[in-house]
């Protein structure tokens, strides 16, 4: 099931950052970015959050991320797909997302729901690693 996100999500989403990211987002960054407009979907499994991505109506997505134990099932691809319904409900023309280089699964999903590598910025993540630049729409 998805559904926004609300600050009560908060904890759960938090969780998943700590469990997916190398240097995840803390739960303060969570709540300013909502605040600040972001719109967050997560994903839910037997009502517990398996998953979650985040719009901000820049076009910019901020994070998307599903459990490991729930990954290969189908639920990353229904977030990559809701966060581009989000986009067109909002009339947003273009989406954007950065990728570490050596994440080639996150990379085959984003091109199998339509987005294109448009670019590469080197050495963006703290451990040197280049990012690659995805863009979906108006491209």
């Amino acid at each position: 099931m998805l559904r926004l996100a609300t600050k009560s999500d908060i904890n759960s989403i938090k969780t998943i950052e700590n469990r997916c990211f190398l240097q995840p987002w803390t739960e303060s960054m969570i709540e300013k970015s909502m605040e600040s407009g972001c719109i967050m979907v997560v994903c839910c499994s037997d009502d517990m959050v398996i998953g979650y991505a985040g719009l901000y109506l820049s076009g910019d997505i901020t994070n998307i991320a599903v459990l490991p134990e729930y990954r290969g099932k189908g639920f990353g691809k229904k977030l990559v797909m809701e966060i581009i319904n989000v986009a067109n409900k909002n009339m947003i023309d273009q989406i954007f997302l950065e990728v570490r280089e050596s994440n080639t699964i996150a990379q085959k999903l984003y091109e199998s729901c339509g987005f294109k590598l448009i670019s590469r910025r080197k050495r963006y993540y703290k451990d040197g690693e280049d990012a690659l630049i995805y863009a979906y729409g108006g491209v």
